[in-house]
């Protein structure tokens, strides 16, 4: 494990690190690669196949979903937030959004299956990233239900 992207990681997820600890926390980041991602790309595509999931370290990026001729921004992602979660989790492995770069970005880029293989194999490491996914789904619902009365 690289000792840069440990620290950078506790600095972006500090509750996950925290609750990890440094024996699980080496164990998430060895199934993780390290990706820059240049500014105004499409890291994924509306309903398009997904095949990993993302942990955001810098950078901006804007998720959308297209309504007819209408693009509906749902919100901004930035370090410290997942993305592809939703299509890992459900099994569809379809994009929720559309998710495009704003500004060059740095992620942990984690494979379905090094995923699956974590949270089926390591149940201390289940137990923390499945509590903060449900948590930050629950935020994006609650988020989502804010922004639906806004526009009623």
């Amino acid at each position: 494990m690289n000792k840069d992207i440990a620290a950078e990681f506790q600095r972006r997820f500090p509750a996950v690190s925290v609750e990890l600890g440094p024996d699980n926390l080496a164990r998430l980041l060895n199934a993780c690669t390290v990706v820059d991602l240049p500014a105004r790309r499409k890291v994924f595509r509306d309903r398009m196949p997904v095949d990993s999931l993302y942990l955001v370290l810098e950078g901006e990026m804007l998720a959308s979903v297209e309504d007819g001729s209408r693009t509906l921004e749902l919100g901004h992602v930035k370090p410290g937030d997942w993305l592809g979660e939703v299509a890992v989790l459900s099994g569809e492995m379809l994009a929720s959004s559309t998710v495009s770069t704003l500004t060059r970005c740095r992620a942990l880029k984690m494979h379905a299956r090094d995923f699956e293989d974590l949270v089926i194999h390591d149940p201390d490491i289940s137990h923390v990233l499945l509590g903060q996914l449900v948590d930050l789904l629950a935020e994006r619902l609650r988020e989502s239900n804010a922004s639906a009365a806004r526009l009623a």
